[in-house]
């Protein structure tokens, strides 16, 4: 059953809560550190609306669902999670959009605006890094030649690299990135996936030095601005983002001749492979380059540096 929106049902307010659903919305967006966060939740809010009732958001629409009671509620995300899963998205889009809806509950209830949680709605199993396969080293080398460092753009996007492939980033931990979080004794503070706090980590004297170069090749900037900005026209001295180095990679793996699709994060996935190799194995210094608090997701990558499963596949094979 969907909510009829032709017909509000009244908000349910303390008498101190007089806060449209609206701006209830709009104060839990702020609450999110991270504006890939802000944007992925509203983003999941917005196709709720869609999916579910046919209407974009709205006060009146958000009322109405914030003042179902527990079973309707669950009823109605439950039929949510269906529609994304018949529309075939990925487990790990599903849960983010799941959870977003279940914040943004959580966050309502705590202002007293509904009185349901959705602590029965569970997110689907997610087989996490099952694919850690990424591009060759002498892949990467190429792709490191292919930005011409006589170019203000070719120095900003010389930098950019190293910083995927030294320190493993991501491109969300690249484009959070301000002026004040470079020191030039070579360390960089970050925020890391799912941190409100940023923390400092050390980089090589060649990251170091391409950070400088394009320091100095840009115009004057305060501690304050953006680490890596924008050079077009239009949006010249914004800060870069996540879409932007995502195309800068594939230009760069396209005229390196690699022939698979290379992003942000399959790069990430070849630095950390690449290091397990030429550590043999090390597993706590991969943790700490790649800050992934779950040592089993370092043991996949691991296991598939070896190879374990095709080597006992091909035993399989052979006794037969």
């Amino acid at each position: 059953m969907r909510i009829p929106v032709s017909k509000p049902i009244s908000v349910l307010k303390s008498p101190e809560v007089t806060r449209s659903s609206s701006d209830l919305l709009a104060d839990f967006l702020r609450l999110k550190i991270s504006a890939n966060t802000r944007r992925n939740y509203s983003k999941a809010i917005t196709d709720f609306c869609r999916r579910n009732y046919d209407s974009e958001v709205s006060t009146d629409l958000l009322t109405q669902f914030l003042s179902l009671h527990q079973p309707e509620a669950v009823y109605q995300v439950l039929q949510y999670r269906q529609l994304l899963i018949e529309a075939k998205l990925a487990p790990s889009t599903i849960n983010i959009r799941l959870s977003a809806l279940k914040s943004f509950v959580d966050y309502a209830r705590q202002a007293e605006q509904c009185s349901f949680n959705l602590a029965d709605v569970r997110c689907l199993k997610v087989d996490s890094y099952g694919d850690t396969t990424g591009i060759e080293v002498t892949g990467f080398k190429e792709m490191l030649q292919i930005p011409d460092r006589s170019t203000v753009k070719g120095i900003r996007d010389y930098a950019i690299l190293r910083l995927l492939w030294d320190n493993a980033l991501r491109r969300n931990e690249i484009c959070s990135l301000d002026v004040g979080d470079f020191d030039k004794s070579g360390r960089l503070s970050i925020l890391g996936k799912g941190k409100i706090q940023k923390s400092q980590i050390d980089l090589s004297p060649a990251t170091t030095i391409a950070i400088s170069q394009w320091l100095t090749a840009r115009d004057n900037y305060q501690a304050s601005a953006p680490l890596f900005t924008s050079l077009d026209r239009r949006s010249k001295g914004h800060r870069l983002d996540g879409s932007t180095i995502y195309r800068l990679v594939r230009e760069f793996s396209e005229a390196a001749g690699i022939d698979k699709i290379v992003s942000p994060h399959r790069i990430r996935h070849s630095a950390i492979t690449a290091y397990l190799d030429a550590s043999d194995g090390n597993i706590r210094a991969a943790q700490s380059l790649s800050r992934h608090a779950n040592l089993n997701t370092l043991n996949r990558y691991d296991d598939n540096r070896h190879k374990y499963q095709a080597i006992a596949t091909n035993t399989l094979a052979d006794l037969v």
